[in-house]
């Protein structure tokens, strides 16, 4: 077992230990040179050149650590050493500072306890087995017999009992600690591989964003061609037979209905071009706008439509409703293009509801909702409502609801729709105050 990439190679723990060293030898010399000391015949000056020696053997350690490659036996039998070294030195500073009665005892249990955690169950006990021997050896002249033997393997035995657990819990540490760096190594391996799938993803989504936009592009591209061609070729045709008729003198009451067709068929294209053009704008005007003040007024300028139809009209707008900070001209187009759609449908008459109110379902939002009593929408074309120009099957379809989901989500609202055959169709705004 080798924990040397735990412990003895961070070089903190390793100024760690040689600190307590040098502190326990500053400690014996002190303890060795008090004038107090009961010990008459010890030669201190002799005691100060040994400790000395230590503390350059505890230096010397230190340095040769750091040349010894890591995380091989060398490295293990290497610290191993120096904590039977370390028994060595303490069983010396317990001899010259009263034999087995010494306060310097407490030192074998630092040391097995460092030993335990640096090395393992294994190299602990030989550490212990060492500091119970050298602790006998260099105090055996204190005398040994039958009334202190008992109190001397009352002193060994805790050197075994401390480095048992202390070397499991070690051993059991440095176990899951590879398990950690085993897993460690897999996850970075698998992450690894997920960030270059994640890149691939992303690399295969731009292409599909792009060549759905290129796709998008070429359908508008193709029903703005199919529906203006019509139009511009009737004008062409009205423009032929107009050139005739002024050739031929006829009066202007004659030309009068081609001229209304013109104007009608320009009015047209030029709503539709402006459609387009709004539709591709982003940019935002946010202003503070009464959207009561706002529906009422769509309602005024749409009030004649509403009569030619026979439409009756339901407007429910909830009092105190807050300031709405939006963008006031887009939402304008939204609810204009969503409210002449539920007229144009009514051509037979019907009712037409409209509701303003504090969303219930969502906080700080206001809920629009415009009910028509028209035919309904069929399932098919329902799914593709807000796809310009096309909406299902043959049935042509503008661009005037897309326009305004398009322009209620900038603003960041939510635009909904629910439809029942020979019931009507229902239209939700969502939109934040």
């Amino acid at each position: 077992m080798i924990k040397t990439k735990q412990f003895i190679d961070i070089t903190k723990t390793n100024l760690l230990i040689l600190s307590i060293r040098l502190l326990s030898v500053a400690g014996a010399i002190l303890w060795v040179t008090n004038p107090n000391l009961y010990i008459a015949t010890i030669n201190k000056e002799y005691l100060i050149f040994i400790y000395n020696a230590i503390i350059f053997v505890y230096v010397l350690f230190f340095v040769l650590r750091f040349t010894i490659p890591q995380k091989t036996n060398k490295c293990e039998h290497f610290c191993l050493m120096t904590f039977i070294f370390d028994q060595i030195a303490i069983s010396f500073f317990t001899y010259n500072t009263g034999g087995f009665s010494s306060p310097f005892y407490s030192g074998y249990f630092v040391v097995i306890t460092f030993s335990a955690f640096v090395l393992g169950l294994k190299n602990a006990t030989i550490t212990a087995f060492f500091g119970a021997l050298f602790y006998i050896l260099f105090n055996y002249s204190y005398g040994i017999g039958l009334y202190n033997l008992a109190d001397i393997a009352y002193r060994i035995i805790p050197f075994f009992i401390i480095a048992y657990p202390t070397g499991i819990l070690s051993d059991r540490l440095e176990k899951h600690l590879v398990e950690i760096e085993k897993l460690n190594a897999k996850l970075k391996s698998k992450n690894t591989k997920l960030r270059a799938t994640l890149m691939e993803m992303e690399k295969m989504h731009n292409q599909l964003v792009k060549r759905e936009k290129e796709k998008t592009m070429l359908d508008l591209t193709e029903s703005m061609a199919h529906r203006l061609r019509n139009p511009l070729m009737s004008l062409g045709g009205i423009a032929r037979i107009l050139d005739k008729k002024i050739k031929k003198g006829a009066n202007l009451d004659e030309m009068q209905k081609y001229i209304e067709y013109i104007k009608n068929e320009s009015k047209n294209m030029s709503e539709l071009i402006n459609n387009l053009l709004e539709m591709s704008s982003r940019n935002i005007e946010m202003s503070f706008i009464s959207l009561e003040n706002l529906i009422k007024s769509l309602v005024s300028e749409l009030e004649e439509s509403i009569k030619q139809n026979n439409i009756s009209l339901e407007l429910n707008i909830e009092k105190n409703l807050p300031p709405l900070r939006t963008d006031k001209n887009k939402l304008r187009i939204s609810l204009r293009n969503i409210i002449d759609n539920c007229i144009k449908v009514m051509k037979h008459g019907g009712k037409l509801t409209i509701n303003v109110s504090k969303s219930t379902a969502i906080d700080s939002t206001i809920e629009i909702t415009i009910k028509d009593t028209g035919p309904g929408i069929p399932k098919d074309i329902l799914k593709n409502i807000f796809k310009p120009f096309e909406s299902g099957g043959s049935v042509k379809k503008g661009i005037g609801l897309p326009l305004a989901k398009h322009s209620i989500e900038i603003l960041g609202g939510e635009l909904y729709i629910e439809s029942e055959i020979g019931i009507g169709t229902t239209f939700k705004i969502i939109l934040p105050m």
